[in-house]
């Protein structure tokens, strides 16, 4: 592929350390709230308008340590037909944790996925006015690719729990193709409060408790997938989000199994992509999601 740097419409790819180009990788300004994903190849089309030559990008992959450049220097290496390079991730085999001898399995979240209803997610996107000149002006689908939205499960504080497995469902027609990622995040502290055409939110910060991707391709009908996550062994001890990234959407639309939850027993999270801060959405409890979990079982008295 050759990268071009025509005036501020950035094309470029995003290689290991191999020359191999990592598919997916999320690229965008925090500050600014918005951002674009790489190709399946890790080619990317950045187009920058209002931003200056300091302004700093962001680019991370699961699995990959984050790179930080500014927007200069991402125009060198485009003028200079050079990829951005990111460097695997290595992971202390300390950071293992033993599961315990005697175990509890329970399903959180909705209980029977094969059960949703089919829901287009655009809905649930009002942009104002700010966000709307944002997508116009960088060229970005205002509908449903790349959007993630997201379940908070909540577990006992302090305990012990050791994520197994998701299910979710993808609702698509018969030439439709799409594909998720799934994300875990152990849920961070609320950082501010903003008023939204939804109302008044709560901004919400999370940091991704994955150490490899979890890429999803769905075509051509409604089925529900199911993903086996155990062998990360990923460990929470508070309540946390599994998310849902729309990637790819051959029809723009993010279309999948949901229904509403009990008011104030599953909170519903949304951000327009994952450079964006995550907001909950006032007055909409809405469950998609079912995590089975293993825990330390309690012991009888």
């Amino acid at each position: 592929m050759t990268n071009l740097c025509v005036s501020q419409e950035l094309k470029g790819i995003v290689k290991d350390k191999n020359q191999k180009g990592i598919p997916y990788v999320n690229i965008g300004i925090p500050a600014k709230a918005f951002g674009i994903i790489t190709d399946e190849n890790g080619a990317f089309n950045l187009k920058v308008t209002s931003e200056k030559d300091s302004d700093t990008l962001q680019i991370t992959s699961i699995g990959y340590y984050p790179t930080v450049l500014s927007i200069a220097d991402l125009k060198k290496l485009c003028e200079q037909n050079t990829p951005v390079i990111l460097t695997e991730a290595v992971y202390e085999l300390s950071t293992t944790t033993v599961r315990p001898d005697e175990y509890e399995t329970k399903i959180l979240g909705t209980q029977s996925v094969a059960d949703l209803e089919c829901v287009n997610l655009s809905a649930l996107k009002q942009k104002d006015s700010a966000s709307v000149r944002r997508y116009k002006e960088k060229g970005i689908s205002e509908k449903s690719a790349g959007i993630e939205i997201g379940n908070k499960i909540s577990i006992k504080k302090g305990q012990q729990t050791f994520i197994d497995k998701i299910q979710f469902k993808a609702c698509l027609g018969p030439n439709d193709t799409a594909v998720f990622r799934i994300n875990i995040y152990s849920e961070g502290k609320t950082v501010k409060r903003v008023l939204t055409p939804l109302g008044m939110v709560k901004v919400i910060n999370s940091n991704n408790e994955l150490k490899e991707p979890i890429l999803i391709r769905s075509i051509g009908k409604t089925e529900v997938h199911e993903i086996d996550v155990s062998r990360q062994n990923i460990q929470v001890t508070d309540d946390f989000i599994i998310a849902l990234e729309c990637i790819y959407a051959s029809n723009s639309q993010m279309n999948i199994g949901a229904k509403p939850a009990v008011f104030g027993s599953t909170d519903l999270l949304i951000r327009e992509s994952i450079m964006d801060e995550w907001i909950k959405v006032p007055l909409v409890n809405m469950t998609f999601i079912a995590a089975t979990v293993t825990y330390k079982k309690k012991s009888k008295k």
